[in-house]
């Protein structure tokens, strides 16, 4: 029998994009929080009958060293399949990826996750955003195949009324939505980084050089 495939996932983005909600809804579990002391955290979960291990950088803040980034890459020692930029509207192409991440091998491994947007089942909704970033700046186009767009609102609401109980039925259904989406996405790019030993130090340059893990 041929070796289990595992399609290991790691989580970036700042404090406030999503990222933790998306590592939820990707594990179809709670374990993760937005605002966690704890370093980071490994879920696995099973669909279409592949293994996913999804890891969610959480607690880091400014304060990035090689060992911690060690630590992080030490969880999945058999390599990166891909990497989750997780971005909402307050994304800055120049700010956050810079020049290096896309002058580098480690570009082919990333997919933008637009969260929070409303219009995520609208294609040409989707279009439009995707067009715009591309606008902002040329840079950003290398990537901009490899963008998702979710919405992941709030399950966990307090409930007065029925009206509470249907939008928490709602938000539910748009969060399976997005999941599906993006696993559909990472079904067709998810794949084990070529020359891992290679690409890790650029990984961890890339996570020391922007500060949003």
């Amino acid at each position: 029998m041929g070796k289990e495939k595992i399609n290991n996932l790691l989580i970036v983005g700042y404090t406030g994009s999503g990222k933790s909600t998306l590592a939820n809804v990707l594990s179809g579990t709670d374990d993760f929080e937005e605002y966690s002391s704890q370093i980071f955290k490994k879920k696995e979960f099973i669909w279409k009958g592949t293994k996913y291990n999804v890891v969610d950088t959480n607690g880091i803040g400014k304060e990035i060293t090689c060992e911690k980034i060690e630590e992080i890459i030490h969880l999945i020692p058999e390599g990166i399949s891909q990497i989750l930029f997780v971005i909402d509207g307050k994304f800055t192409t120049e700010g956050i990826l810079g020049t290096f991440i896309l002058e580098s091998d480690i570009a082919d491994y990333i997919t933008i996750v637009r969260t929070k947007f409303s219009n995520f089942k609208n294609e040409s909704a989707c279009k439009k955003d995707r067009e715009d970033l591309c606008k902002k700046s040329e840079k950003i186009c290398k990537l901009c195949e490899n963008i998702v767009y979710v919405d992941n609102p709030p399950t966990k609401i307090t409930v007065y009324d029925e009206d509470d109980e249907e939008t928490i039925e709602i938000n539910k259904k748009r969060r399976e939505k997005s999941k599906k989406i993006l696993l559909e996405h990472l079904e067709k790019v998810c794949h084990k980084l070529k020359m891992w030993d290679n690409l890790r130090p650029v990984i961890l340059q890339f996570l020391r050089t922007t500060n949003y893990i």
